[in-house]
């Protein structure tokens, strides 16, 4: 029997892995720290609060056939998995579609937010990236896939972009949703609801680092769903989903405001659309957006009917304005 240890168990990523892991007939550690609980039955929780990523690993006190980290963040964590190279076979590891720049060597991603750069074309493994280093985001993520790479080890680096799924702190789909439950007549979204920041599913995530762990070798692969919606395409998929009414009113230009109005978590001014076709030599598919997206949405509802969106939808406090400043909104409305 394959056996294998994740990290980031509770999370969207980790948790789809270890169920796609154990219905393949794997054995699964699922690390967790700080008291979260992994939700796939039939892993084997590990605390790790307080350790390295090598003391979880060694602690085991047997080595695994694999190790999957969508948690790691720069070169101090990759040289932390490097540590108990000697326990485990193959690597995959999560790092983002942030990585690859635009001509000024700016993150793309950012780059096709603001409107300062992006074809549309669909972006190949070997195109530019950001400079490796500890400034930001993008750089440590960069710094950490060289430090993997440079190893010699058998690792998949992972490049998804706006990852849906079950478990995470931020389902996007939350941000249409909620205005659907609170009643709103109107839905303003920037650029005309024409951008394209492309999906990637927990679940394809999940089964492209299967495949990958079950063949480790050392690559790169972008990893996003087999369409690229649009946000109003989004929108109605959440729709069809949900049953919700989303009553878009859809605006030529940038969000408006200290609070973004009609910034979706998808809005750019350029499309970013990420090119998968060297996973899909390897058999993958990522399946749709809107094949993946219902359990989703359902567990949104439910995480919302017992009250407790706040805290499991954290990363909304962590805008730096309010996402749901509807009285902005009704202002830009009002002003036509």
């Amino acid at each position: 029997m394959p056996s294998a240890l994740i990290f980031g168990a509770a999370g969207q990523l980790g948790s789809a892995l270890a169920e796609r892991l154990l219905s393949s007939g794997w054995q699964v550690w699922a690390v967790t720290r700080e008291g979260r609980t992994p939700p796939s039955a039939g892993a084997r929780p590990v605390d790790g609060t307080g350790k390295s990523r090598a003391a979880v690993i060694q602690d085991l006190g047997r080595p695994v056939d694999a190790v999957f980290d969508p948690t790691a963040y720069g070169e101090a964590d990759a040289q932390d998995l490097l540590r108990a190279r000697a326990h485990f076979g193959g690597l995959a590891v999560v790092s983002s579609a942030s990585v690859y720049a635009d001509a000024e060597g700016r993150s793309l991603v950012a780059s096709s937010q603001s409107g300062a750069t992006g074809s549309g074309d669909p972006i190949p493994e070997g195109a530019p990236t950001v400079q490796p280093g500890d400034g930001g985001y993008a750089a440590r993520k960069v710094a950490l896939e060289q430090a993997l790479l440079a190893s010699g080890a058998p690792v998949t680096i992972l490049r998804p972009c706006a990852i849906h799924g079950l478990h995470s702190t931020h389902p996007r789909e939350w941000w249409f949703i909620k205005r659907a439950l609170d009643g709103r007549r109107a839905i303003p979204v920037a650029y005309g609801g024409r951008s394209v920041f492309h999906t990637s599913s927990a679940r394809g995530v999940a089964e492209l680092a299967a495949l990958c762990l079950e063949a480790p070798g050392r690559r790169v692969l972008n990893v996003a769903d087999d369409d690229a919606p649009s946000v109003v395409q989004i929108a109605a998929a959440i729709a069809e989903a949900t049953g919700l009414s989303l009553p878009l009113a859809p605006f030529q230009g940038a969000p408006v405001g200290l609070s973004h109005v009609g910034s979706t978590p998808w809005s750019t001014e350029h499309p970013f659309v990420l090119d998968t076709t060297a996973a899909k030599t390897l058999g993958w598919s990522g399946g749709t957006y809107r094949e993946r997206l219902g359990e989703t949405c359902r567990w949104v509802l439910e995480v919302a009917r017992k009250g407790g969106w706040k805290a499991q939808f954290s990363t909304f406090s962590a805008y730096g304005y309010d996402p749901f400043d509807y009285a902005a909104e009704d202002e830009l409305l009002a002003a036509g």
